[in-house]
């Protein structure tokens, strides 16, 4: 017997998939941005010293079996001679327990701009193939009870070609400092058909604003590590869905602690609530690397989903030479000894990291 949950996420998943007048898909949403930085932003490709490596899995609704599964994984590089930083992503996301896979792999690029001691500027672009594929044969069950207690029959997917094909673009810029950084992205660029029926249905343009500022309440001493909190944000838009993320990271190396809301303050345009979910999330780093953990729990109606885990690692390979230049800036959110600074090392600048 299928719950009722089950069968309200089924159709919703349907209707998304067949491509139906007025169904938009959206992007799927990670809790921990800053653990898988190149699907936040291109700007962010190269900003470490030397190399990085991150691989993110996120599960969310667990108690709602086949539901979506993401992943990701990231490897970028700086190319100090050129001011430059050159990455490659992969991405998949699964819904329906494999109903509906979607998965690209992209370039991706950024250049670094010194604006004077204390600013960079990063532009940044992905160039990237994407593909979508469909099972029909897991989109039905032979019978089911719908929400009034009735057995009904629910049909096969209604679907006229089993995989779609796309090329695809974003841009993005992004400015930084010692203690604040923003930017936006811009996904998306390339219009084309992602349907599996002869509905037409546009990938819609997604739109990304972040950013935040840090503040260091207790510089450290003697090889001790700074204590701070950093403040950020995450607002999405695509089509007519839009979702704003909240939140502080409190960082005393190696411990990261975070706290986020999920959602929109405001009713949409049909005057419903968008409260999505209450965030917490642990980090550790060790050394060059960076284990994380995530858990969502809804404030929707789908309290009984079972949330969202999340986990992440990210491990960064330290240049071998000295840099030629002093990038000046630090990402803001360095957690690592001594902060950043005017007053710090020249070549401070070379454990750079976000998060």
């Amino acid at each position: 017997m299928i719950q009722r949950n089950n069968i309200i996420h089924l159709i919703i998943l349907i209707l998304s998939i067949v491509g139906m007048d007025g169904v938009k898909a959206q992007d799927a949403s990670f809790s921990q941005n800053y653990a898988s930085p190149l699907y936040l932003s291109p700007s962010f490709t190269g900003l470490t010293e030397g190399s990085r490596m991150s691989l993110h899995y996120r599960d969310q609704w667990p108690n709602i079996p086949g539901t979506y599964r993401t992943m990701a994984f990231s490897y970028d590089h700086y190319l100090a001679d050129y001011n430059s930083g050159i990455g490659l992503q992969f991405y998949r996301d699964d819904s329906g327990g494999g109903l509906l896979v979607k998965q690209n792999v992209g370039l991706l690029y950024a250049y670094e701009i010194y604006v004077n001691e204390d600013i960079m500027i990063r532009p940044g672009l992905q160039f990237k193939l994407a593909q979508s594929f469909i099972d029909p044969n897991k989109g039905y069950t032979a019978k089911a009870y719908n929400p009034a207690g009735e057995l009904i029959d629910l049909t096969a997917l209604p679907v006229d070609r089993d995989k779609v094909n796309n090329f695809d673009a974003a841009a993005s810029v992004m400015l930084y400092s010692n203690f604040y950084w923003g930017g936006v992205t811009i996904d998306h660029l390339v219009k084309s058909d992602e349907a599996f029926t002869d509905v037409t249905t546009d990938t819609n343009i997604k739109f990304t604003v972040f950013g935040g500022f840090k503040w260091v309440y207790k510089e450290g001493r003697r090889r001790m590590p700074d204590q701070s909190v950093s403040f950020a944000f995450n607002y999405r838009k695509q089509a007519d869905f839009s979702q704003l993320d909240l939140g502080a990271y409190w960082m005393y190396n190696p411990i990261e602690l975070g706290l986020w809301y999920r959602g929109m303050p405001t009713e949409n345009a049909e005057g419903l609530g968008n409260q999505d979910a209450i965030i917490a999330i642990l980090g550790v780093h060790l050394g060059h690397m960076r284990l994380g953990y995530s858990f969502d729990l809804t404030t929707s109606d789908l309290t009984s989903s079972g949330g969202a885990h999340e986990f992440s690692i990210m491990y960064t390979i330290p240049s071998s030479n000295k840099p030629k230049i002093n990038r000046s800036a630090i990402p803001c959110s360095q957690p690592g000894y001594y902060g950043g600074g005017p007053s710090r090392s020249k070549f401070r600048s070379r454990s750079r990291r976000m998060f």
